[in-house]
């Protein structure tokens, strides 16, 4: 037989908070790391595909296992689809001004067609990101969806 040391589950719960902010800080570090890369080095893709292929290992592997695990995704504050539109919008904004931003400071102003260019290619941006996003969580909604109504399902009744 296997001598098994006991845990104090607060240590344990400790470890793992502390791998989980670990976790946090390579991830947010690798993103960091690609964006110096990409917009202030001027640097290939192939120079920093290796970090950008982690990045969207990592980001999908979190969020299927919070999937699979039966962990809700999407907080209760927000009633039905509201918190998958106000993440689309939030994520169409940050993609437009951090694109707006870059290609009026590489290409300059008159390039960009002055103002109204800026404009228009801002708005463009905006419904492109924002139409991508809003897809993109909305399969995740409805995915985590119906996990929590599976693990609801198998729950109420386990309970009867």
């Amino acid at each position: 037989m296997k001598n098994f040391k006991i845990q104090d589950e607060r240590i344990v719960t400790q470890k793992r908070k502390i791998g989980s902010d670990a976790f946090g800080i390579v991830y947010f570090g690798l993103i960091a790391s690609i964006l110096l890369q990409q917009f202030m080095f001027d640097a290939p893709f192939s120079q920093y595909a290796a970090e950008f292929i982690f990045v969207m290992i990592a980001a999908i592997y979190v969020v299927s296992r919070n999937i699979i695990a039966g962990n809700n995704l999407f907080t209760e504050t927000f009633k039905g689809q509201k918190i998958v539109v106000l993440n689309s919008i939030v994520c169409g904004v940050t993609i437009a001004v951090i694109t707006t931003a870059l290609n009026t400071t590489n290409l300059g102003l008159e390039q960009m067609g002055g103002a109204t260019g800026i404009a228009m290619a801002t708005l463009i941006t905006f419904a492109c990101g924002a139409i991508v996003a809003f897809i993109g969580f909305e399969l995740l909604y409805i995915i985590n969806k119906k996990r929590q109504d599976q693990m609801d399902a198998k729950y109420i009744d386990s309970d009867e």
